[in-house]
């Protein structure tokens, strides 16, 4: 995750706002010239925080995340396989660059 952004390369952190003193160790990194630099160090170091007038309602147990419904769905197709038909079948891919999971699963293989 974040490749190339120093102190959150291949953490979870590059999912959020990332720190301005790592905003700005890449965009030195990446070589921009002094006076751009200036610049943009100058507008990330001013940025302040602004409240937000929305009440922001986020999933509860009552109404899973995304990512909660989507792993029960693939449990569920999983809980039906045995092991041998899950290793024909099924194929998990993993990767430093992304810590997520990708569960790819073979529809057409499903169907037989």
């Amino acid at each position: 995750m974040a490749p190339g952004v120093p102190d959150i390369q291949g953490s979870p952190h590059g999912h959020d706002v990332i720190p301005v003193k790592s905003a700005l160790a890449y965009f030195k990194l990446r070589g921009y010239p002094a006076d751009q630099y200036a610049s943009i160090e100058n507008i990330l170091s001013n940025i302040k925080p602004a409240s937000v007038p929305y009440l922001y309602v986020g999933s509860t147990r009552e109404t899973n995340a995304n990512r909660v419904v989507f792993g029960e769905a693939v449990s569920a197709v999983l809980d039906g396989l045995s092991r041998e038909e899950a290793a024909r079948k099924v194929m998990v891919i993993d990767s430093v660059y992304h810590p997520w999971v990708a569960i790819l699963i073979n529809a057409e293989a499903l169907r037989r």
